[in-house]
């Protein structure tokens, strides 16, 4: 009677040992170093670091994305009317005055020049409706307004005294009312103005030589981006100068994305309502109300005199206070290519993390996972920002965050348990997932705190991993022996 070896032998069947062996690999070959714990930490670390070139590019396609949106928004604010900027009415007045040239030779020549000087009016009240909606072109929507304004306002009887005290001879038979609009094509109404409930004038297109500067969030396709000549005028006479005068106006405007008023009355009181429930208010002043709901929103500014910082009268053809603006801006309920983008700032840690969690699997399982699993696992790792940028832009940034994640939550907890050969590992590795994801979710959603959950998420992390590995013969020593 042969025994299991000679029978093993006689039909060429190697040990029983022979195979471990081979897997395992003779005790300080090469083979035996990289599956040493400490050797295969290195490693995943090196393939950790190794995924941010494809992390980039996908980055770079958020980013080409993103523009892509912007040049899509160009194209429909070009329609409708970019983001207004209203500034005014002022009292423009054309002063002479004599000014000294220096001569090449030295000599001093004297020549009259006309300068401008821009009076404010002593109050200026404004009451704006926005009437909302979001235009879509494409995939790409952007949200848009038409904006009816209400402009009341009075010029004192004292500004012919404020003339009077600056150098120069003001020439009132020629001067006018001036307002800057930012985007002129967004009018949509004849602009009319009535002083003191006479009939209604008619302004004239463009501001005579005037000029304001463009707030920095502005966006124009063409032209000096620093400068901005578009807006209306009106003719006033010398009489009206002198004794005073109230006026009011209405205004119909389009415009897209943001409302800027400047608070060129001396005291300036802004009312906006529109049906936009999501408003971002910015600018120099905020509102001192406000009012928001699923509806729309309601918001008041009152800005006094000596909050402006500047005097009543303006020396020159600038326009005063462009930067100093009472500003509403009609946010999208998600940007979700800036949110994107700011997922990925967190990709680095987020797959380590996981490659964390299937080592110490690995570890646990005593089932080997080769470096080219992590790879893989890494792979799915990123592909799940490629969806959710390509389902952002159909189903929304909640919705699409929700299926890439629990798709690449199963995709991953699906293969990490194959090859470990176990279900265990690969619920609890969906359980990390699950709700990393879900933690991720939550940063995302309120930046201000991003830095503190991320600081606790990886301690929390790393307490884990020195837990789960402290027994760990990370050397192979043990083994050796």
């Amino acid at each position: 009677m042969t025994t299991q070896d000679e029978a093993d032998r006689e039909a060429d069947l190697p040990p029983p040992d022979f195979t471990n062996q081979r897997e395992q690999g003779r005790p300080g070959s090469f083979a035996a170093f990289m599956r040493l714990p400490g050797v295969k930490f290195i490693i995943v670390g090196i393939i950790s670091v190794m995924l941010l070139v494809p992390t980039l590019l996908v980055w770079a396609m958020v980013e080409e994305r993103s523009q892509r949106a912007t040049e899509v928004s160009q194209k429909i604010a070009a329609g409708w009317g970019g983001e207004q900027v209203v500034n005014g009415p002022y009292l423009a007045v054309p002063i002479s005055v004599n000014r000294s040239h220096t001569n090449q030779n030295g000599s001093v020549t004297w020549q009259r020049e006309t300068e401008w000087m821009l009076l404010m009016p002593e109050e200026l009240n404004i009451d704006t409706t926005l009437v909302t909606e979001a235009r879509k072109l494409s995939i790409y929507s952007l949200p848009v307004y038409n904006a009816k304004l209400s402009i009341r306002g009075a010029f004192a009887a004292s500004m012919k005294d404020n003339l009077a005290r600056l150098e120069g001879t003001p020439d009132l038979d020629n001067a006018f009312l001036v307002m800057n609009i930012g985007d002129i094509t967004g009018i949509r109404s004849d602009a009319e103005i009535r002083f003191d409930d006479d009939v209604a004038q008619a302004f004239e297109p463009g501001m005579k030589g005037i000029v304001s500067s463009r707030p920095s969030f502005s966006s124009y396709q063409y032209g000096d981006p620093q400068r901005s000549e578009t807006g209306i005028n009106r003719p006033v006479t010398r009489a009206m100068i002198e004794k005073g005068f109230a006026f009011d106006m209405e205004l119909s405007l389009n415009g897209s994305g943001r409302l800027s008023v400047a608070p060129a009355g001396q005291t300036t009181r802004l009312e906006v309502a529109a049906n936009w429930p999501d408003p971002g208010f910015e600018g120099l002043y905020l509102p001192e109300s406000k009012t928001i709901d699923a509806k729309g929103f309601k918001a008041g500014w009152t800005i006094p005199y000596l909050a402006r910082g500047i005097d009543k009268v303006s020396w020159g053809q600038a326009m005063p206070l462009a930067g100093n603006l009472m500003s509403v801006n009609l946010v999208e309920p998600v940007k979700f290519y800036q949110i994107v983008s700011r997922t990925l700032k967190y990709s680095i840690g987020f797959i380590s993390l996981m490659f964390f969690a299937v080592f110490i699997i690995e570890l646990k399982s005593g089932r080997m996972v080769h470096w080219v699993q992590y790879v893989l696992t890494g792979l799915a790792l990123i592909i799940f920002y490629i969806l959710l940028l390509a389902l952002s832009e159909h189903v929304g940034f909640a919705s699409a965050y929700s299926i890439a994640a629990i798709a690449t939550t199963l995709l991953i907890a699906t293969y990490v348990g194959s090859v470990t050969a176990s279900r265990k590992s690969g619920l609890s590795l969906a359980a990390v997932l699950g709700l990393t994801y879900a933690v991720m979710y939550l940063i995302l959603r309120e930046d201000e705190y991003a830095l503190l959950a991320g600081a606790i998420i990886s301690f929390v992390t790393i307490a884990v991993t020195m837990y789960f590995t402290r027994n760990i013969d990370w050397s192979g020593a043990k083994q050796s022996r």
